[in-house]
């Protein structure tokens, strides 16, 4: 069973310049479980990880991890607790995979020390073998393919020690084995490391099968929220995405299978 709530949104109200908000948002997200944020392009999805994760200021409202307002927190002190994964992207630098992964070990670096510690190698190196990402751990990560990516960005994550793993669209334009193998490797740190996630999906079917439960947001607000049996339905779905959608049980483990037909 879930644990008692790891991060808390109470009434979130947060946006851009440009004239877009996100209003009245509250959630919660508990350790051992996924939390899935779904909807359609432009919802707010990202806007609501991004206040989560302390990169865009709240207009009101507030986000609370372990009941501590992130607003009083240092930037130090949240990367100990949360790690963010962004859509998957190339480095501006040239560095090899353990490298940049090795970067995910700043936040525990105290005083001056420029050079990486035994530990921290130990932890690269263990977090590269969680991910099975050691294959490529010496090539430059702007070798590899966007699946490989993924992998490294997520252990990069990983090395932080985090609570708290926040990752936007993780799965975009991947294949379904890469897709698959990064949502079971989510699913797996949330039940063995008590991980709260809290993950933007596109795919519909990904978030039934892989997250305990799902927030739908249309508009800058949460339309609903439960299980995905709950909201995964028709008469739920087809107001916010504007066109038909089907459901039916998935024969092979009985998650609602989402399909919109051919008109």
């Amino acid at each position: 069973m879930p644990e008692t709530s790891y991060v808390k949104l109470e009434n979130l109200n947060c946006g851009y310049h440009g004239g877009f908000v996100v209003k009245n948002v509250s959630m919660r997200i508990c350790r051992g479980s996924v939390c899935g944020i779904i909807g359609p392009n432009g919802s707010g999805k990202t806007t609501i990880l991004r206040a989560i994760s302390g990169n865009l200021s709240l207009k009101s409202g507030s986000v609370l991890v372990e009941e501590i307002p992130i607003s009083k927190m240092s930037r130090r002190q949240i990367a100990l607790k949360m790690a963010f994964v962004m859509q998957d992207s190339s480095s501006p630098f040239e560095m090899n995979v353990t490298e940049y992964v090795l970067l995910g070990r700043i936040p525990h670096r105290m005083g001056i020390r420029f050079s990486d510690s035994a530990g921290d190698i130990s932890m690269a190196e263990k977090m590269l073998e969680l991910t099975g990402a050691c294959a490529f751990a010496k090539r430059n990560l702007n070798e590899l393919s966007g699946g490989e990516r993924q992998l490294v960005h997520i252990a990069r994550a990983l090395v932080q020690e985090p609570s708290l793993l926040l990752l936007d669209e993780p799965t975009n334009h991947l294949d379904l084995s890469h897709q698959n193998q990064i949502m079971n490797l989510i699913r797996k740190l949330s039940l063995e490391k008590k991980l709260a996630v809290g993950i933007v999906l596109h795919d519909l079917n990904l978030a039934a099968r892989f997250c305990d439960n799902l927030h739908l947001i249309h508009k800058g607000e949460i339309r609903c929220s439960g299980t995905p049996a709950e909201i995964l339905r028709p008469e739920i779905l087809e107001p916010v995405y504007g066109i038909r959608i089907e459901s039916c049980p998935d024969p092979i483990n009985g998650k609602p299978l989402i399909f919109s037909p051919l008109s």
